[in-house]
């Protein structure tokens, strides 16, 4: 059965652009030049995707995802807007509307291979087996508490002051939001969650939440999830120091906590299948072992981390790039990718951090082929994480 996607746009030029794009595809394309003809389409014809502008008249774009968010949760969600809109992008993100941007004027081959691989992911994240699995959980790990409340809070457009206090409420939760405010990423210099938030931005404040709810919640090897935390905290730091100083550009904010969340599989799955995990963790001492950890897992549980994690990532709503990072962490290099640098860089981080915690919990190897897509050099790399971690 055909795909179906939707496109929303009050610019009457753009959807003609988009019906010549579409003209001969493989998926049944369907336009709607305001929110009203598009919630007509909605309900007929249920798209498997919408991508709609943000700026628009009467019902805007923020509206209508909001909409579709909450009648057809199925339903992918992109934003196709303007430059000029960048900020009003974020916001959509950060309110957990869209999974992902696109810019005007697009390219049409990145906005095609864009839509296919969007579905390619979705597919992935169907998988039976990975589906049969986590539907045969006992408990089917759900969004933490504080977090679905700050995703509310968020939507309703609460002010900086009031998700301060909630955030407040929780003393464990500030004081690593204050952490990674004042580090040498952000600078903020400040004691309060109100200037933190300003600046590492609620996204990244929201996924800070996140992770720390299910390090709390999960997992019962206590020595080998102190290792995780300290890795997944110190791969964040690299990420953004191989983005600082190696591609000489700033992380965009919204993806910054990348790092942070790359490796939630394996919380999960030290929890609800220990036993795998602890004879992953001897297998991949032996001596004669070939297979890397995630390959282990697969054969003893026919799926790893990685889908575990993209998966429940992608469920709990989090910006697709992040969901990528996670699903893709030890296959930088597939096809499928959609936001490649992050993900390849996301790859390396995570192989400094278990390298530089010289503990023995992964033997992943780093795949060259990355440092040559980013036109890197493994020891200038090497050298600059040194330099940023001794700071």
């Amino acid at each position: 059965m055909k795909k179906k996607i939707l496109f929303v746009d009050d610019e009457i030029q753009i959807l003609k652009s988009l019906k010549r794009l579409f003209r001969n595809s493989d998926y049944d394309v369907f336009f709607a030049s305001s929110g009203k003809t598009a919630l007509e389409l909605l309900e007929e014809e249920e798209p498997d995707l919408v991508i709609s502008d943000i700026r628009m008249p009467e019902m805007d774009g923020f509206e209508f995802l909001r909409y579709v968010k909450e009648n057809y949760p199925l339903t992918l969600r992109l934003a196709l807007s303007g430059f000029t809109d960048n900020n009003k992008i974020y916001d959509a993100l950060e309110s957990n509307l869209a999974k992902l941007y696109m810019f005007k004027p697009w390219d049409n081959n990145v906005l095609i291979g864009t839509i296919e691989r969007v579905f390619a992911l979705e597919d992935t994240l169907k998988n039976k087996n990975l589906l049969d699995r986590i539907n045969n959980l006992d408990e089917i790990p759900s969004i933490p508490s504080l977090y679905h409340e700050l995703n509310l809070m968020v939507e309703r457009d609460a002010s900086i002051e009031e998700i301060a206090k909630k955030i407040e409420q929780d003393q464990s939760i500030a004081s690593k939001i204050l952490k990674v405010a004042n580090s040498a990423f952000y600078g903020a210099k400040t004691g309060s969650i109100s200037q933190a938030i300003m600046y590492i931005g609620l996204i990244n404040v929201k996924n800070i939440v996140l992770t720390n709810s299910i390090f709390s919640k999960y997992g019962s090897m206590s020595e080998y999830k102190q290792a995780l935390w300290e890795h997944v905290n110190l791969s964040n730091k690299i990420v953004t120091l191989i983005y600082q100083k190696c591609l000489n550009k700033r992380i965009p904010n919204v993806y910054a906590s990348a790092g942070l969340l790359h490796d939630i599989g394996k919380v999960i799955l030290l929890h609800f299948y220990e036993e795998v995990f602890e004879t992953t963790l001897k297998r991949m001492k032996m001596t004669e072992n070939v297979l890397t950890s995630s390959q282990i897992e697969l054969e003893l549980l026919g799926l790893n981390h990685q889908q575990l994690g993209g998966y429940l990532l992608s469920w709990w709503e989090i910006p697709l790039p992040i969901v990528e990072a996670a699903l893709y962490h030890h296959d930088p290099l597939n096809e499928n990718i959609i936001n490649k640098e992050l993900v390849q860089v996301v790859h390396i981080a995570n192989f400094f951090a278990w390298k530089y915690l010289e503990v023995n919990y992964s033997n992943e190897y780093l795949n060259l082929g990355t440092l040559s897509a980013l036109a890197l050099d493994r020891e200038f790399v090497e050298s600059e994480i040194e330099k940023g971690l001794k700071k």
